[in-house]
């Protein structure tokens, strides 16, 4: 039988991933932001070169983030050059945003360099740690994904 969650794990575990997301949202923005670009932009360039065209929406689902913040990221990079917007195949209203080349290539820079920080970070930790870590990591974002698409607020619930 699972043991109940205390509310003291709950306060560390809190403080735990609140500690560790501060951390990477700064070291990203201190690495990404010396190729020029800010770190929506740089997931915004990851997550098209993950998954290939998308279109507005998909792209905004994808990223977690309103249409309209999404808009206006994808405007900066389409200034800058690193993607652009195509007439969809089937609905010629339909806008699929795409990597160019100039992304593809800034967005390799930036990866390198991310990469590079990774391989740093995990060097600290035993290797037969690393398989369950990443694994926990997994576990961590499908339950974060399941309370995401939950239509009740957790706070209602008994």
């Amino acid at each position: 039988m699972a043991k109940k969650t205390s509310d003291d794990q709950i306060l560390q575990f809190h403080q735990q991933i609140v500690e560790l997301i501060k951390k990477y949202q700064f070291r990203d923005r201190n690495q990404i932001c010396c190729f020029g670009i800010s770190v929506s932009q740089c997931y915004v360039l990851e997550t098209l070169h993950t998954h290939g065209p998308l279109t507005m929406n998909e792209l905004a689902k994808k990223m977690h983030l309103k249409i309209s913040t999404m808009t206006r990221v994808v405007e900066q990079l389409v200034k800058k050059s690193y993607v652009r917007r195509e007439e969809g195949l089937s609905d010629r209203r339909v806008r699929l945003i795409k990597l160019t080349k100039e992304g593809k290539a800034i967005y390799k820079k930036a990866w390198a360099n991310i990469f590079e920080s990774e391989k740093i970070i995990l060097k600290g930790i035993p290797y037969e740690h690393k398989t369950v870590l990443i694994d926990v990591l997994r576990k961590l974002n499908q339950a974060v994904s399941s309370w995401q698409s939950c239509c009740e607020s957790p706070v209602s619930k008994s």
